[in-house]
């Protein structure tokens, strides 16, 4: 596992600022170390004890906790517009299937939240088995969903289900009529192997 760089002094710095411009005198004084120190703690170039550390949490009324959590990117979010949908393309492409590509998290690549379309007239019993989980909901219509190819169930707008998704399925709509599927599925294999390694 890396080593993780704990920047104390950033965050007593940016809290300092946050809390109403506090200046490094006044650090100073209400925890009675010299501007000097403080100077070097937010500089990073004196790491401080404990005991330091709790006087400058309580003047700046944080947590201890504050100066080693992990910092929260606020961008760190992302919207697909309408006019930006990207359908991508996938081995049930070939069977019926059309994925659509919702909002995902750049960092987390362990996690494919999909619309999909399948088609009746496109759409074949091909089963499908690949790692990870697999959460269905059914948006619009209806599905025979065939799992282990040797049982079958009929799901309709509302219903949704979970599986291991090395089990082979496959999800043919009913009645002639096209359905829509949010499905989300966790790659998990990859995700342990991510853990493990990081």
């Amino acid at each position: 596992m890396e080593d993780i760089e704990i920047k104390i002094g950033e965050r007593v710095r940016k809290i300092r600022n946050e809390r109403g411009g506090l200046t490094l005198q006044d650090v100073a004084n209400f925890t009675g170390f010299s501007k000097a120190l403080i100077s070097q703690i937010e500089n990073n170039i004196v790491m401080p004890p404990i005991n330091t550390l709790a006087k400058i949490a309580k003047v700046l009324n944080v947590k201890m906790t504050y100066f080693f959590e992990e910092e929260i990117n606020h961008h760190d979010y992302y919207v697909v517009r309408q006019d930006q949908k990207k359908f991508i393309f996938r081995e049930g492409v070939k069977h019926g299937y059309m994925y659509e590509e919702l909002a995902k998290m750049k960092s987390f690549d362990y996690l494919d939240w999909l619309l999909v379309t399948i088609k009746p007239d496109k759409c074949d019993d091909k089963l499908f088995s690949h790692e990870g989980y697999e959460y269905m909901y059914i948006v619009e219509g209806g599905i025979k969903m065939k799992m282990g190819g040797n049982e079958e169930m009929d799901l309709f707008a509302g219903d949704s289900i979970a599986f291991n998704s090395k089990i082979p399925h496959a999800a043919v709509p009913m009645d002639d009529q096209t359905a829509l599927v949010l499905s989300a599925h966790l790659k998990i294999e990859a995700l342990q192997e991510f853990i493990r390694n990081n």
